[in-house]
């Protein structure tokens, strides 16, 4: 593996969806860049640390270090130990802030057009060969159907699909789905009315493909139909 890669944005300030960021040396500092203060890639947002993350490489591997960021970072959604370096492959996801910034690492440059499965969510498309989360245009493509959804919608659904047939409790889903709300304590946390309304939405652009059970009073399971290729 050569010293020629690049991180793909999916959501950070200031770049535009699609831009490359270019990994040209053996170790760069990803946070937020003020007045004071610039690394190697920088985001405008409040959310993010002004030494979030780095990204290493040595002897052919790359890894991803959280320097304890107030907000973490995730790597296909898994929490990074501050501190601790973890290997990094072609087409992880990385993120900061609760997703604010969305980044997917490749290994290689893009010398032509690209298929939006660079950004496809690493690990819901472990769980499954039978479908891909498209973060960029927040979609679900399962056997050739895509199913759309709005912003929360998608957040909701992607972190459900990453512990299919896995319990996930509702303080889970506010702390993904609504981080704004988990980190401000003058801003009411959502409330049961507001997860059953999104859940209602995604069941119903789903059905029958997904199912979605409420564990009374505690969160949900989601099950993807072993017999969804009757539906196609």
């Amino acid at each position: 593996m050569s010293l020629n890669s690049c991180l793909v944005v999916v959501r950070g300030f200031p770049y535009d969806e699609g831009s490359t960021l270019q990994i040209q040396r053996n170790s760069v500092i990803l946070g937020r860049k003020d007045a004071e203060w610039e690394p190697d890639i920088g985001f405008e947002n409040v959310y993010v640390s002004r030494k979030q993350a780095s990204i290493s490489y040595e002897n052919g591997n790359y890894t991803v270090m959280d320097f304890d960021s107030k907000h973490g970072t995730e790597v296909n959604g898994i929490k990074l130990t501050p501190f601790v370096p973890s290997a990094l492959r072609s087409s992880d996801v990385i993120t900061f802030a609760k997703g604010m910034i969305c980044l997917t690492f490749s290994t290689r440059m893009w010398e032509e057009t690209m298929d939006f499965s660079p950004v496809t969510h690493a690990s819901a498309a472990s769980a499954s060969d039978d479908y891909q989360l498209d973060p960029v245009r927040q979609l679900l493509v399962l056997q050739d159907l895509n199913y759309s959804f709005s912003d929360k919608e998608y957040k909701c659904l992607e972190l459900l699909l990453r512990k299919e047939r896995q319990f996930v409790g509702k303080e889970e889903i506010i702390r993904y789905v609504w981080p704004e709300r988990y980190e401000e304590d003058e801003i009411p946390a959502a409330s049961s009315e507001e997860i059953n309304s999104l859940l209602y939405r995604i069941r119903k652009k789903t059905h029958p493909v997904i199912s979605i059970e409420n564990i009374r009073g505690k969160g949900y399971i989601l099950t993807l139909s072993r017999f969804a290729e009757k539906y196609v």
